[in-house]
């Protein structure tokens, strides 16, 4: 199978770890169209880890479960979803967007920048996020892998 291409998402990232982190999602792929979780070593994205979210893809019916939720991401939004279903998180509104975003990523399949604002005890916080899909069997994404990093400076009152 030779090289699939995918859309660069390298210029859109403003956050240095993003970028490096999509740099190295890109070299595990190694012509596929995406890695498996084993081709990943937490070690070598230490920089980023506690950023990090893991998160299952169950299918029949099609659901989320967070088998990693960051300890960066914890402490900014005050509840930990590691071992939860994402039809758990107490934010309605915006677990309405995540599943959403959840369900286009693995109908499409291709990873995903987002840059946006979210309110947190009311506060609006700005975020980048890089979503990467990830398989198992290289044939359907079985696991999705988000980096979030709020900007302490976009913080407003």
């Amino acid at each position: 199978m030779g090289t699939l291409t995918m859309p660069d998402l390298s210029r859109e990232l403003v956050e240095p770890r993003l970028r490096r982190l999509y740099a190295y999602w890109c070299e595990r792929r190694q012509g596929r169209r995406f890695p498996a979780r084993r081709d990943l070593d937490p070690l070598d994205f230490r920089y980023v880890l506690g950023h990090v979210m893991l998160i299952d893809v169950l299918r029949e019916p099609l659901r989320f479960r967070f088998r990693l939720h960051g300890s960066e991401i914890v402490n900014r939004v005050r509840y930990d979803l590691t071992g939860k279903l994402l039809d758990e998180l107490p934010d309605r509104e915006y677990r309405a967007y995540a599943l959403e975003r959840c369900r286009g990523l693995v109908e499409t399949g291709e990873p995903l920048h987002t840059a946006q604002d979210r309110e947190l005890d009311g506060r609006i916080h700005r975020y980048e996020a890089l979503w990467l899909p990830l398989s198992d069997d290289g044939a359907r994404v079985t696991m999705l892998m988000c980096a979030l990093i709020y900007r302490p400076d976009r913080v407003a009152p």
